[in-house]
């Protein structure tokens, strides 16, 4: 008896262990969904495909001239590819406009839509918390 119940113990504490991360992942206090959403335009500096979230990195000149590398976060690659992104959607040197709710203290954001200079438009789903959308066929027709 004593050791079906330390093995059942032992296997408890590992699969504590294992699975906290999972846990802390997806945490919103940093970001401000009380405020409007805010529109940055910039230059693609860097567009990572990768999980749990697709990062973009965007060169923005603040109001002196300097550059601020803001960091945006979208959606995973599975979800981003129904909504019609593939892994080269963007690239270093794309001039795009971008609509996000922001973070609360960095030059962060949630990225909620991508604007095109030739006005194609892509949409993120991970900043629609504040929409009433219910399925990725709604986002899929925004801009039709």
């Amino acid at each position: 008896m004593k050791r079906t119940w330390a093995s059942s113990f032992a296997l408890v504490v590992c699969l504590a262990t294992v699975g906290s991360p999972v846990l802390a992942h997806h945490g919103a206090v940093g970001y401000d969904y009380s405020v409007p959403r805010k529109t940055l335009k910039g230059t693609v500096s860097q567009f990572t495909w990768q999980n749990p979230h697709t990062l973009l990195l965007l060169d923005v000149k603040d109001e002196k001239g300097n550059v601020v590398v803001w960091t945006m976060e979208l959606n995973n690659p599975g979800n981003l590819v129904e909504l019609g992104w593939t892994h080269s959607s963007l690239k270093p040197g794309d001039e795009i406009t971008v609509t996000f709710n922001p973070a609360k203290s960095k030059p962060n954001g949630i990225c909620v839509d991508v604007l095109f200079a030739d006005g194609r438009k892509l949409h993120s789903s991970q900043g629609c918390v504040q929409g009433t959308l219910k399925s990725f066929d709604e986002l899929r027709q925004l801009d039709k």
